[in-house]
């Protein structure tokens, strides 16, 4: 390189030795760096203007200007469409379409690549179908009338996904009840933005995240007589105990007034439903109370019910049954895979056991009340003959059953051949010795069980004795948990993938009694199999007659 560059005669002889330059020499050297570094800026921004053309050909040239717009607008949808269903949207609490580089998908972000993508995003409705709107502020309306408006022009006649949510704001000076107020009312303003649209409803999701201290003075839009026709799923929720509270009748009102919806689920106090025109629905949910008469008009007027879920905890509220003749024909829902009821009352038990059949039904999960009533023996196990359901999932809590009764169920074939997964819990009381020694399986190599009891289990929870039932829980858990790659040939039974145990410990004064070593011990499964230990104290007494020592307990 050196060799390349041509010196004056002056340069070469200080080049070539250690002479420092003299003052003459400075000035002409500096004189030479401004010429040369000049040249260098000016090389740098033709360099730069060269590159520039470059990319500008490169992007003549780009794949993406081939595609033409029909399949630009299918990759378009098919990257927001996620975004439609529930449990893949970004969150309740942010807004949605925005400019955001959290939300690439959005059609705001699409339409400002280039005049193409914009032309394509805005002329393709899908993309502005979805909207969700949370309300922090009492401006929200006005914040949102833009976005609001943009996706339903643009949404022409597609069907809408809408989030409406009032939350509460971290924001002191919006915290006061006039604030309060004054954002409910915001929210309303933009569901009024909506209403004219509500035959393209598909999804609605309400959310009213904040206590109501002052009730707006604005009231729900009234709804048409259409009703909204073809919307497929709804999902209110709401802090409102009241079964007269504004906006919970104003969302049953939308429920009866949408015949075609597939799913519900309803975050708040359900009464008084006057009828379920929902021949389609097939997912039902009600967490905040309902009373049981309404429950048998969805089972009578859903055919194609397939989960229903339902809690009928209403403070000051004593059963309230349907009207049932004799003669009258017990409800068959062919359909119905998932049965989950809680704060069931004996008389709301007894109605459902007695009116309800469910020949494909795979989970049956069962809560009582805070008190105990008398078991249904007799009606429990005809539900399960009429039925003759293969059950998956049985889950019994809060509720009179006798162990002997149990293991009953667990005999029957509709149960003992196909039961994965087995819940316990009778007030946290622990199983009697005679039903853990039922479900510890027996095997050996002299005398093999052709047909054991429960092989599908692999989910079990119970409540034990810590002191005295140790060592059978011991013998219980080896029984059914095993390494599947350390067995040559089959094993009869399903391997246990969680074990849930709430271990009873006794209350003694001067002592102290815990199950830290049966936790311990179990930890050394833990990453092969799910543990889930749960201490809880109780009173002594009668319940330990006699304390099995746990010789050799730690031999998992």
């Amino acid at each position: 390189m050196q060799e390349d560059i041509e010196l004056q005669p002056r340069f070469q002889s200080l080049f070539k030795s250690n002479e420092p330059p003299s003052h003459l020499d400075v000035l002409a050297i500096s004189q030479i760096l401004e010429d040369r570094l000049a040249q260098i800026f000016e090389l740098g921004q033709q360099l730069a203007k060269l590159r520039t053309e470059v990319h500008v050909y490169e992007t003549l040239l780009s794949g993406i200007r081939k595609l033409p717009p029909e399949l630009l607008t299918e990759i378009f949808v098919h990257l927001i469409a996620p975004i439609n269903e529930r449990y893949y949207r970004y969150s309740i609490y942010s807004c949605y379409p925005r400019v955001d580089a959290l939300h690439q998908s959005s059609p705001i972000v699409l339409s400002h690549v280039c005049r193409k993508w914009r032309s394509v995003a805005l002329s393709t409705p899908q993309l502005w179908s979805t909207i969700s709107v949370p309300h922090r502020t009492p401006l929200g309306c006005f914040n949102y009338a833009n976005l609001v408006e943009r996706c339903i022009t643009h949404s022409r006649v597609s069907p809408l996904y809408i989030t409406l949510a009032v939350l509460n704001s971290t924001n002191a000076e919006f915290r006061s009840p006039t604030a309060k107020g004054l954002r409910f009312s915001s929210a309303l303003d933009t569901l009024d933005k909506f209403m004219p649209e509500i035959s393209r409803w598909r999804y609605f999701h309400l959310d009213l995240l904040t206590s109501q201290t002052v009730l707006s003075e604005r009231s729900f839009p009234s709804l048409p007589l259409s009703g909204a026709p073809n919307l497929y799923k709804i999902l209110f929720r709401t802090y409102s105990p009241n079964f007269d509270s504004s906006e919970v009748l104003w969302a049953l009102e939308l429920l009866r007034a949408s015949p075609n919806l597939h799913h519900i689920l309803f975050l708040a106090p359900i009464s008084n439903l006057v009828e379920a025109p929902w021949v389609h629905l097939q997912h039902f949910e009600s967490r905040n109370g309902m009373r049981l008469r309404d429950l048998f008009l969805i089972f009578e007027g859903c055919p194609a019910l397939e989960n229903c879920i339902a809690c009928f905890e209403l403070e000051d509220e004593g059963p309230s049954l349907p009207s049932f003749r004799e003669s009258d024909p017990v409800i068959v829902l062919s359909q119905l895979r998932k049965l989950q009821l809680t704060h069931l009352r004996q008389a709301e038990l007894i109605a459902i056991l007695q009116w309800l059949t469910a020949p494909s039904l795979t989970d049956l999960i069962f809560a009582g009340h805070h008190v105990s009533d008398s078991w249904p023996d007799e009606l429990f196990r005809s539900f399960l003959a009429r039925s003759a359901c293969e059950l998956n999932t049985l889950s019994l809590s809060r509720l009179s059953y006798s162990d002997a009764n149990m293991m009953d169920y667990l005999r029957l074939p509709n149960v003992r051949h196909t039961l994965e997964h087995l819940v316990l819990d009778k007030w946290k009381t622990p199983i009697s010795p005679e039903l853990l020694n039922f479900l510890t399986f027996k095997f050996s190599s002299e005398s093999p069980v052709s047909s054991p009891v429960l092989p599908k289990l692999n989910d079990v929870t119970f409540a034990i004795h810590a002191i005295v039932q140790a060592v059978p829980l011991r013998e219980f858990f080896l029984s059914r948990w095993y390494e599947g790659s350390r067995n040559h040939v089959p094993f009869p039974v399903a391997a246990l993938q969680r074990l849930a145990v709430i271990l009873l410990v006794p209350y003694l004064p001067n002592a102290t009694v815990s199950g830290e070593q049966i936790r311990r011990i179990f930890s050394r499964v833990e990453d092969m199999v799910e543990i889930d230990l749960e201490t809880y104290v109780v009173n002594g007494g009668p319940d330990y007659p006699g304390i099995e020592k746990l010789k050799n307990f730690d031999e998992i």
